[in-house]
């Protein structure tokens, strides 16, 4: 059979006169379309691997639908093995004339298979058929910090317009991104991952809502058009989660999962782990990002299936193996058994063994030449010959006990001979099973259990998903290691798979053995059997199989046996004294009719085991050549597979190059660093290296790049690889992305989102959405907010016990809702709304008016920020005041000085930033909220004196 390069070279001269034009330059453009999705792939695909093995091919395509909807490891180790014994039947089935060189049946049809099937239509992923879709407005009441007990929070996005939303840190940012995990994901991973005794599940509702449910409420908006999609998401009190639509969406809980895409919801966790995975981890993440994880996956499942260590395993080849070798031992033996007695019978030797059809006749032959025995076997076969008629004959002519005694004697005789000499090599087998489990069980123990086992699995499992991870800090206890805790827990986990290998190592040793083989024969002959007796052999397999075999059970075997040969030595002694005893009494000339006879229906008997093991060895020999076949071909069909697509990826890779490349330089204001994504191999592996860095050539990007470098990095090609999607969602969510970003890029960021990315700048743009709690960032938002193209929204509120606002929504609700709960006695509730409402109206009076204020104010202690905006606003005032350039009343500037500053500094402020405000009693607070409405009203004017109040242009201006 052809190598697998040469299969792969051979599939691809073949495939390159497929295509229109006549030539077509990789194995991914014939076997990929890269336009129609993997089912229309898979149909290309599957006819490339029948020109390698039709019949191979027929059973692959047939067997396909068990593993195509495996799409984690975990599902493909599961469904493994059931791919693997339907594979096993159908082979098992084969007609036994079916060619083995693959090259002979390329051409051929399966005689068994009546129909092609029918490959399936659709990959566990298709492409989008329909409308992509918007994320046009998001409600949130009881989860997570966000309470709103009866008045959720509403936010509205625009489609055309990059949407920002801030909030100071508690005020509930991270409590909406993780609605959105959980109604498109269906967890929320943070959670997720915890240990299963917190009961993470219980904190997903707000602890605080009455009736303990989350409800969270989406709205799409499709780009076709059409009418909007409402889906509501709802956790119960008792956990249950259920998805409905008030739209009537037929498929709501589908739809959602479309939405699940590697690009929808991106946080800066997701951009940190992209650059510092493993080269593998990284290739396999990204393949759905790059819109391959539909053929990533598909890949990975034929990996599984192709596994050498597993196929050997499901396929029972060690057993197989052993069996052959059993039956051409059984060929061998009762060849030479069948030999001794046809020479004793005609007197000749045989020298050419495939004349055996000839072999039955020459017996008969030989005795029909005795007259006392001519009639009986006259037109017989060895076959037939009735071998009792044949000692009658000879009873009649001589008469007697003692001739069928003899008679039984010579049988049992035979039997004894086959097994007469002592199997040394038996023995020594014995002694060396016994070492290597004493090995193994020492081997065993030192690796202290299959608890210890779990235990560094989870490690390993919880080291690869948290890549930060001190690595001088145990996960579990915290303390201190002097050695990485990688390094111990891949020492430990090679431990125990040296374990496990030992075990099948032992098991085939066990079942393989020379010494099981004796002990199973001595067994089988009831000669040596006594009532008392318990076989050892059956249960020694038994135990091999199952990996539960013990020193104590080799060893009673080995025991068993020895008492076996001693009963044969015994048996076969006491028998042949007995023939020739009886032998002295019978007539020599009956006595050598009799030995022939007997030696004769020997030769029969082992002619028929001959026969019967010669049937068999060709069976497992044709059964593990269709094996190898099997394993040949399925090597070669990953090989073909990986190449096309380590190709596509490649080409798309390189698609995106110019966009990322670009968007880094003008991002990091870096032209002279070169950023450079590649998967150099067919295997899954994809590296990340810098093509230029300040002149040196193809260097490593995470070695060299800082962490805002690499994140800009990993925002780049996310950004670019999204922007070429065709699936279901049109929208992306940022949370917090730009946290290791200096203000700076920050704004340079924000403007490649505004000006290359967002729609409908770029008319197959995104929408983008955008969570922060950077303070200085919230600057520039708020500047952008009044520009066509941005939609900026901030929350507000006191979680997880008060509700959460956005302005975009009334702002006056945080009024009213302090004036609620202080009016009810919460004076602590009450008062977190207060200290929010008074920041939003000094920013209003500040943005409206256009009070200048320092350059630090952004980044000043956030409990000082109160403080710090209404002195800029007094200042600016009496700075305006004094230069006699103010539009300001003079009640107005009078009651702004005297009254309503001193009282909110006085009421308020001092004691909010040494954190005393919840001595304040229900009415003062009123009061204060009283006295920011008052101090805002010094800004306005009553436009038509009707009470229509408008803000000042300007200090200067009306």
């Amino acid at each position: 059979m052809a190598c697998i390069v040469d299969q792969v070279v051979r599939m691809t001269e073949v495939t390159r006169e497929l295509g229109p034009g006549g030539t077509r330059n990789s194995l991914s453009d014939v076997i990929f379309s890269g336009a129609v999705g993997l089912s229309a792939d898979l149909i290309a695909y599957l006819k490339r691997l029948e020109s390698i093995d039709a019949p191979m091919a027929e059973i692959f395509k047939t067997n396909l639908g068990i593993l195509q909807t495996a799409a984690t490891e975990d599902s493909r180790k599961s469904l493994r093995p059931k791919f693997n014994a339907s594979v096993r039947e159908a082979l098992n089935r084969m007609p036994t004339t079916t060619p083995a060189d693959p090259a002979a049946s390329a051409n051929s049809t399966n005689p068994g298979a009546a129909a092609s099937p029918q490959i399936p239509t659709t990959s566990p992923n298709p492409p989008v058929s329909g409308p992509r879709f918007f994320l046009s407005q998001l409600s949130v009441e009881g989860f997570r910090g966000i309470k709103n007990e009866g008045t959720p929070l509403v936010l509205k996005f625009d489609a055309s317009s990059v949407n920002s939303v801030f909030a100071q840190n508690g005020t509930g940012k991270s409590s909406l991104y993780e609605a959105l995990q959980y109604a498109i994901q269906g967890s929320v991973p943070r959670l997720a991952s915890m240990q299963a005794n917190e009961n993470s599940d219980s904190y997903l509702a707000n602890l605080f809502h009455s009736k303990g449910e989350a409800t969270i409420k989406l709205t799409l908006a499709p780009d076709d058009g059409t009418a909007n999609v409402e889906i509501e998401v709802k956790r119960s009190a008792s956990g249950q989660r259920t998805v409905t639509s008030a739209t009537n969406h037929p498929d709501p809980n589908g739809l959602l999962k479309s939405l699940d895409q590697d690009f929808t919801l991106l946080d800066y966790s997701t951009f940190t782990r992209f650059i510092e995975d493993t080269a593998l981890n990284r290739g396999r993440s990204f393949s759905s990002l790059l819109g391959l994880s539909d053929y990533a996956n598909f890949r990975r499942m034929i990996k599984t299936v192709e596994n050498t260590q597993t196929f050997r395993s499901d396929f029972a080849i060690a057993e197989a193996e052993g069996s052959k070798r059993h039956h051409q031992q059984g060929v061998q033996g009762s060849f030479d058994r069948f030999s001794r007695f046809y020479t004793e019978v005609t007197g000749q030797e045989i020298t050419d063994v495939s004349k055996s059809g000839e072999w039955g006749p020459d017996l008969v032959h030989s005795l029909r030449g005795v007259p006392l025995l001519h009639d009986a076997l006259e037109g017989k076969a060895l076959a037939v010959v009735d071998f009792t008629q044949l000692r009658d004959e000879v009873l009649k002519a001589e008469g007697g006990p003692d001739r069928k005694r003899l008679e039984a004697l010579l049988d049992q005789r035979v039997l004894l001979a086959a097994v007469e000499a002592q199997d040394s090599a038996a023995e020594q087998s014995g002694k060396d099973l016994s070492v290597a489990i004493v090995d193994h069980e020492a081997l065993v123990s030192s690796t202290k259990g299959e608890h210890l086992h779990r235990l560094n699995t989870a490690a390993d499992q919880f080291l690869q998903s948290e890549t930060t991870w001190d690595p001088h800090v145990c996960p579990l206890c915290n303390s201190s290691l002097e050695d990485p805790i990688a390094q111990t827990v891949a020492s430990s986990l090679a431990g125990f798979k040296q374990v496990d290998d030992g075990r099948k190592a032992l098991r085939e040793k066990v079942l393989e053995s020379s010494f099981l083989r004796r002990l199973t024969k001595l067994e089988g002959l009831s000669a040596l059997r006594l009532s008392e007796d318990q076989e050892q052999a059956v249960a020694l397999r038994t135990a091999a199989i199952a990996g539960t075999i013990t020193l104590e059970s080799v060893t009673n075997a080995r025991d068993r046996l020895t008492v076996l040969e001693s009963r044969l030595t015994s048996k076969v002694s006491e028998v042949d004294r007995s023939i020739a005893d009886l032998e002295k009494k019978i007539p020599p000339s009956l006595v050598s009719l009799t030995a022939q006879i007997s030696a004769a229906k020997s030769a029969q008997s082992a002619l028929q085991d001959y026969i019967t093991s010669t049937t068999e060895l060709q069976s497992v020999t044709t059964t593990l050549s269709l094996y190898e076949r099997w394993k040949s071909f399925i090597g070669q069909a990953l090989s073909v597979f990986s190449l096309a697509e380590s190709e596509l990826s490649n080409r798309t890779l390189l698609g995106l190059r110019t966009e990322y490349q670009q968007m880094f330089a003008e991002v990091m204001s870096a032209g002279d660093i070169v950023p450079e994504l590649a998967r150099p191999g067919t295997d899954e592996h994809m590296t990340v290296e810098l093509s230029s860095f300040h002149g040196k050539q193809n260097v490593s990007a995470r070695a060299l790049l800082s962490e805002s470098y690499r994140n800009a990095l990993a925002i780049s090609v996310f950004l670019s690889a999204a922007a070429g999607h065709t699936k279901a969602p049109r929208f992306i969510v940022l949370d917090d992305a730009t946290s290791s970003f200096d203000s700076g890029h920050q704004f340079h960021l924000m403007e490649q989102i505004r000006t290359r990315f967002q729609y409908p700048a770029r008319p197959d743009g995104l929408q983008f959405i955008m969570f922060s709690h950077d303070v200085a960032l919230e600057k520039y938002f708020d500047r952008l907010d009044a520009e066509p193209g941005w939609n900026h929204q901030k929350l507000q509120g006191w979680p997880p016990m008060t509700p959460v606002t956005a302005h975009g929504q009334n702002p006056d609700r945080l009024r009213a809702e302090a004036e609620r709960f202080l009016l009810a006695g919460q004076t602590q509730e009450g008062s977190g709304l207060i200290r929010q409402y008074l920041e939003f109206v000094l920013q209003q009076i500040i943005k409206k008016v256009q009070v200048p204020v320092p350059l630090d104010l952004a980044v000043n202690d956030h409990s000082k920020m109160v403080s710090s905006c209404l002195d800029a606003i007094v200042y600016a005032v009496k700075i305006h005041e004094a230069a006699n350039q103010i539009v300001l009343t003079a009640q107005q500037i009078g009651d702004l000085k005297t009254r309503h500053a001193p009282s909110i500094i006085a009421n308020w402020v001092s004691h909010y930033g040494t954190s005393g405000a919840s001595s304040f009693s229900p009415a003062a607070l009123i009061g204060v909220l009283n006295a920011i409405d008052a101090m805002r009203r010094c800004f306005q004017y009553d436009s038509n004196g009707t009470g229509d109040w408008r803000f000042y242009k300007s200090l200067t201006k009306r």
